[in-house]
C-alpha cells in the first residue's frame, strides 16, 4: 500500500511519523508533498493499489487549498490533521470524509496507530487476494 504525505512547511510532522512507520516494519511506500501543486499532479497520475493520504495543514489558508483538490482523491483514504481546533477547522476537515481526524498539536502516535491498523488491514486483504 502506498502511503503519500502532504506537508506544506519543514515536513517535521511527517518526518515523525514515517520514522515511526519504519520502525513498526510495515511493508509500505511513501511519497512526501510540500506544496498543493506537487500533490495535485501526482494525483492526475494513477496510483497502483490502494492508497492512504495523511494530509497536514499547517494553517486554515493550507487547510482550503487542500479541500480545493479534493475532487483528486477519488477513493484514498484519508487521515487530516488540522492547524487548530476551530469549527470551521473541523467542519472544513470532515467534508474530506477522512478516516481519522485530528490536530497538529495532537499526539502523533494516534495517527501512527490508526495509519499502522489500516496498512495491516490492506496487507492481509492482499494476501488473501493472492490466495485465491
Amino acid at each position: 500500500m502506498k502511503c503519500i504525505f502532504y506537508e506544506k512547511k519543514s515536513g517535521h510532522i511527517a518526518g515523525q511519523i514515517i520514522r515511526l512507520l519504519k520502525a513498526s516494519a510495515i511493508e509500505n511506500k511513501t511519497e512526501h508533498y510540500h506544496t498543493i501543486k506537487t500533490l495535485s499532479q501526482r494525483l492526475t497520475r494513477p496510483i497502483d493499489g490502494l492508497a492512504i493520504m495523511v494530509l497536514i495543514a499547517g494553517d486554515r489558508k493550507d487547510l482550503l487549498n487542500i479541500i480545493a483538490i479534493q475532487k483528486l482523491f477519488g477513493f484514498i483514504r484519508i487521515i487530516i490533521i488540522l492547524p487548530d481546533r476551530e469549527d470551521e477547522s473541523v467542519k472544513i476537515g470532515y467534508k474530506l470524509q477522512p478516516r481519522f481526524l485530528t490536530y497538529v498539536n495532537g499526539d502523533i502516535s494516534e495517527v501512527h496507530a490508526i495509519l499502522r491498523k489500516l496498512l495491516e488491514l490492506s496487507e492481509s486483504n492482499e494476501r488473501i487476494a493472492r490466495a485465491q
